[in-house]
């Protein structure tokens, strides 16, 4: 792979000359400069900034230059420039935050104009993310949940299903490493990733199997501007665990050659709950770095890219007295030790009629070691991953442009330790798949596509699986104001080894597991669809949803004990997935600097015998107000929010699984930007259950061991940029 990249990119430094070109932005009323927009070229992950006669240069032969261009105070600009003489390009005023293009898609579209529903959530510097989880921070999304093992293990649901159901993509491939355990996390830090897409719903047709109710697909922090140095430094102190995170960056940009690095360390004692009890052993550390080596040329753009993370958690069983409780960072027996390697190639081809090919490669080495009562791991478990993914894309033929390729995967596990999970065995997964859009008009489109996949396992039971999938879907505006898009998609997910062959005990979990051999595939069929009104202060969305799952997998509570913990079985079902999310952004002039945010999300889960079905979210409303303010002379930047969650009563459960109670919890939070001589400081500071509440989240394992969720926590971050 080394010396493959060599020669590439020896060959491309040859053949490649700079070709450049001016284009300005104005705005389109006024047909004034727009000055320091902020100029995004999607393929190659690479930026600028427009001067002060609002003109930004293209380095390039490519004649379909792909690019993202927005200002505070105008709509976000997507689309592709063919660099000519005099080149201009009008932004249309708005008062709403600025919209980002969806990157996850077939074609880079406005999150607003994509017919698939996918959510945003931005990662760097966002001072309203809050969580000690990445899976707590993904939760503040309508529609997503989180099913959390303490404070610092969480695994995102999407519309009331969770791990294996949710694909992760990160580095452009498929994250692989152990997802079905429910009792770990996502196995990624968000150090170095610049935001978050979620798809909802499935999307097993541009993600293969394990996207039956959704994608996490996580972006990349862009390259350092062209030709420049930036980096920086930043930590973050949690009150209520002591926590500290720290972390640092640095980019550096230089002609076509491109390179980042992130590093960061994280480490937490044990949480208090709302009656100010430690929680014993709910302490953990991790430990992550990160780096990406890019090069940009007119006909390729490549990235070699490498990551690397430790987790290490230690694992609550029952509450204690809290005087009895030595608080500390190191984890007691037991805990968990999971270290994870990534490494991935990124390359895009570029085709002078604009047609473009996506090729990526990656590896990722998984370790799970559980340890249980000494010094050597009970469980310890390889599983190592190979995969691709093959795209391309067509050029525009007349209304239509198409997307074609292929994803698999070669995975293997191995067991190490005297305890045994699931048994070692070998997967491979094989898929091709295309999907066409054809536009109708200016803004509307039609797009519908097929793919067929098959996945062999190999171990103790020999097993194959095949499926078709298929997607339909339309974007329509109705008025200026009002958009409508509706989807009809399949998915399909095959049984996992642990679901078909686990029998014991797994720590974490606080019960025994049975699989089940016979278990067959899983089958979705969803209808979701969306009505979007924007005028020029206000945006309201309605996305209504009905998902049918043939031969859904769940564990069903049998009422039995074995070895002091309670009996579960992996059975099977039709299912019924139903629900939805619907909120509103009120930014009333001329006061522009508040806005008022809220929404209502609920997912209702049944069986063909219309029985509950276990371990559904509970009915969540969250509203904002804040205020965000610029250009005084204490700081630049400037805002605060108050935030209310309020979860409604879960009483509509399974057989021997409890109900929850309703909790209401208060946030608020402070951020500003400020000048210290030459120096920008990035200060915010924030509480999360304000009030210091004593309740049981749903989704959390450690109800059924009557420990609450954590109290009251003060978070403070500090970032310097370079």
């Amino acid at each position: 792979m080394k010396t493959l990249s060599v020669i590439l990119l020896l060959f491309f430094m040859n053949c490649n000359l700079f070709a450049q070109h001016s284009i300005k932005v104005a705005d389109k009323e006024t047909k004034q400069a727009v000055v320091n927009a902020d100029v995004y070229f999607l393929d190659s992950k690479t930026g600028t900034t427009t001067d002060k006669t609002g003109v930004f240069s293209v380095n390039t032969k490519n004649p379909g230059v792909l690019v993202q261009i927005s200002a505070i105070g105008y709509k976000t600009f997507v689309g592709t420039l063919t660099p000519q003489p005099e080149s201009i390009v009008y932004l249309e005023p708005s008062h709403f935050d600025l919209q980002e293009v969806v990157v996850s898609g077939n074609s880079s579209k406005l999150q607003g104009e994509n017919v698939a529903n996918v959510a945003k959530l931005s990662l760097a510097n966002n001072p309203e993310t809050q969580g000690l989880s990445l899976s707590q921070k993904l939760a503040g999304v309508a529609g997503i949940s989180n099913f959390s093992t303490g404070v610092g293990i969480g695994k995102p649901v999407i519309r009331g299903l969770s791990g294996n159901r949710i694909a992760v993509f990160s580095q452009g491939i498929r994250i692989e490493n152990q997802q079905w355990g429910d009792e770990h996390g996502l196995g990624l830090d968000e150090n170095g990733y610049e935001q978050v897409e979620i798809i909802k719903g499935p999307a097993s047709l541009l993600y293969g199997s394990d996207a039956l109710g959704g994608v996490l697909y996580f972006s990349d922090e862009r390259y350092a501007k062209e030709n420049s140095v930036e980096s920086a430094i930043g930590s973050e102190y949690n009150s209520n665990t002591r926590g500290w995170r720290n972390k640092g960056a640095f980019k550096l940009s230089k002609n076509r050659f491109h390179w980042n690095a992130f590093g960061g360390y994280t480490t937490h004692e044990d949480y208090a709950n709302g009656n100010h009890n430690l929680v014993p052993n709910s302490r953990f550390h991790t430990g992550d770095f990160k780096t990406l080596l890019g090069y940009t040329g007119n006909k390729f753009v490549s990235s070699l890219k490498y990551s690397f993370l430790n987790e290490q958690y230690g694992l609550t069983e029952m509450e204690e007295d809290a005087e009895t409780i030595t608080n500390g960072r190191q984890p007691e027996l037991p805990y968990q030790d999971l270290t994870t390697h990534l490494a991935s190639s990124e390359n895009t081809f570029f085709f002078d009629n604009e047609a473009k090919l996506k090729f990526d490669l990656g590896y990722i080495f998984n370790n799970r070691k559980e340890f249980e009562n000494g010094a050597d791991a009970a469980l310890d478990m390889n599983l190592g991953t190979l995969s691709y993914n093959v795209k391309w894309y067509s050029p525009k033929i007349q209304n239509w442009t198409l997307i074609a390729g292929s994803q698999g995967m070669y995975q293997t596990n191995k067991n190490q330790g005297e305890e045994e999970l699931i048994p070692n065995a070998a997967t491979t997964d094989a898929g091709i798949f295309a999907m066409a859009d054809y536009h109708y008009s200016d803004k509307a489109y039609w797009q519908t596509g097929l793919r067929v996949d098959g996945r062999h396992i190999d171990s103790d039971i020999s097993k194959s699986y095949f499926a078709f999938n298929f997607s339909t879907g339309i974007f329509q505006p109705l008025t200026k104001n009002l958009l409508a898009r509706a989807n009809l998609s399949s998915g399909y997910r095959a049984p996992n080894m642990f679901e078909l062959l686990s029998d014991g005990v797994h720590e974490g979990t606080n019960r025994y597991e049975i699989g089940s051999p016979t278990l067959k595939t899983e089958n979705s069929y969803q209808i979701d669809a969306s009505l979007d009104y924007k005028n020029e202060h206000f945006e309201l969305f309605l996305n209504p949803y009905f998902n049918y799952i043939r031969n859904y997998i769940y564990l069903q509570p049998s009422g039995e004990t074995r070895d002091e913990q309670p009996v579960y079985h992996y059975t099977q079902a039709h299912a019924y997935l139903y629900g939805g999310e619907t909120g509103f952004h009120f930014h009333p002039h001329p006061l522009d600097w508040l806005h008022l945010e809220g929404s209502y999300s609920a997912t209702f889960g049944e069986d063909a015998g219309h029985q509950d079905l276990p371990l559904m979210p509970s009915q969540k409303i969250n509203a904002t107000i804040r205020a965000s303010f610029s250009g005084n002379k204490t700081a630049s930047k400037f805002s605060v929010y108050l935030q209310e969650l309020y979860s409604y009563t879960q009483n509509r459960i399974a057989e021997y699984e409890t109900s929850t109670g309703a909790y209401n919890l208060i946030n608020a939070g402070l951020s500003f930007e400020f000048q210290f001589g030459k120096q920008t400081i990035l200060f915010n500071a924030a509480v999360n259950n304000l009030f210091n509440k004593a309740y049981y989240d749903h989704l959390s394992r450690y109800k059924s061991n009557g420990i609450y969720n954590m109290g009251r926590n003060f978070t403070f971050r500090l970032s310097l940029p370079f």
